[in-house]
């Protein structure tokens, strides 16, 4: 299994280095993880958030609103993977910021054992609250995160980074040469990941594809 790729974002330079020896001594069954991406400044990760699996993400930062910037990246990424890892825990942040997207909520002073947890269950799809969050069940978020109509990334079908990037571009009506010439790949590789991505959805025709892509809120409408 490939390693997962995770990015920091916190505006304490140690708190960032701390939890980066921590993580990097997490052990998981199923595969390792990359510490891929480091900044105390959140305006670099809406640049460099696309080849991350999962991004940890403080919300209250020197040069930016997190709760803002989880909005944003999950427009931009809607295959990206967020967990606030924040001092601030009350009903009302915690809240609103799985109504804007986060997929995990935890306090800066959980245990590495909850953040091994917390990877493997939101790299699954499922939603994460730290022990010590009791301001919200995660019922209620799912409801919330519903009623925002959020543009979920449904791993049950194990689409790729890439795939979604297609499939996106698919749904915007881009044919086979202009998907290609967009991502610096050639058309027969377009032409693989298209038919892949039928495999995996059960369809063989594109209008199908897109039809049920929409239907599992994989694309926003």
């Amino acid at each position: 299994m490939d390693k997962i790729r995770i990015g920091i974002v916190d505006d304490h330079s140690l708190f960032v280095s701390g939890l980066t020896l921590v993580l990097q001594q997490l052990r998981f069954s199923t595969g390792g993880i990359e510490i891929a991406f480091q900044s105390t400044e959140s305006k670099r990760i809406l640049f460099q958030a696309g080849d991350l699996d999962l991004l940890f993400l403080d919300l209250f930062l020197q040069d930016g609103d997190g709760l803002d910037l989880i909005k944003q990246l999950k427009e931009k990424y809607p295959q990206l993977r967020l967990i606030v890892l924040s001092m601030h825990t009350d009903v009302k942040t915690v809240r609103e910021a799985m109504k804007r997207g986060a997929d995990g909520f935890l306090s800066k002073s959980t245990q590495a054992s909850e953040l091994a947890s917390s990877i493997q269950l939101v790299m699954a799809g499922e939603i994460f609250l730290g022990q010590d969050i009791q301001t919200i069940s995660v019922k209620e978020t799912k409801e919330i995160q519903t009623a925002a109509k959020p543009n979920r990334f449904n791993v049950s079908h194990h689409l790729t980074k890439r795939e979604i990037e297609i499939l996106e571009l698919i749904a915007a009506g881009k044919s086979t040469k202009d998907i290609g010439s967009q991502l610096y790949i050639s058309h027969n590789t377009v032409s693989v990941h298209r038919k892949n991505l039928m495999k995996k959805f059960g369809v063989n025709n594109s209008t199908s594809l897109i039809k049920q892509a929409f239907e599992l809120n994989l694309l926003q409408s």
